[in-house]
């Protein structure tokens, strides 16, 4: 990163891949709100208002940091860069959604990290190709329901014997 690129940045400000942090208070629900979405990066040393504050970058950080990232279930993949003394951790887009931390499941919606209800939990797996129409299970199916008719005729179509 550059001096003008963060400026352009802090510029455009927060937003649906930008976060800015000035400690790692909730850095789990913003990984996986990242990794449920399309990842994006989270600059710890900056302020909400855009002020550089600074952050001490030391292996013990970026040890915590991946302990953190480690702890979400599934792990969310993340990478380090450092200018000056603003820590950037790329958020990467999840590939096993979704992700949950020890607070619920997370979602990016615009500029903040918004956990997710149960309605929302379950269209999003749907949505990520999780449940699949032909493995769900029919609990209230019984036997009057099957019809022996329907059935040959589809095993002579299907050439099955």
């Amino acid at each position: 990163m550059t001096a003008q690129e963060l400026l352009m940045v802090l510029a455009e400000g927060e937003g649906y891949r930008i976060e800015f942090k000035e400690q790692l208070a909730n850095l789990d629900k913003e990984f996986v709100a990242f990794a449920n979405a399309s990842g994006g990066f989270i600059f710890l040393g900056i302020a909400d208002d855009k002020r550089l504050k600074g952050f001490e970058i030391t292996n013990k950080v970026k040890s915590q940091i991946q302990d953190i990232a480690r702890n979400c279930d599934p792990s969310v993949q993340i990478l380090f860069e450092e200018f000056q003394n603003i820590l950037i951790v790329e958020v990467r887009k999840g590939i096993d959604k979704p992700y949950r931390c020890t607070s619920g499941f997370y979602n990016r919606t615009g500029p903040n990290a918004q956990k997710m209800n149960r309605d929302e939990i379950l269209e999003f797996v749907k949505s990520e190709g999780k449940v699949r129409f032909d493995e769900l299970i029919k609990r209230d199916f019984s036997a009057e329901d099957f019809d022996e008719t329907k059935f040959g005729r589809f095993l002579r179509m299907a050439g099955i014997s």
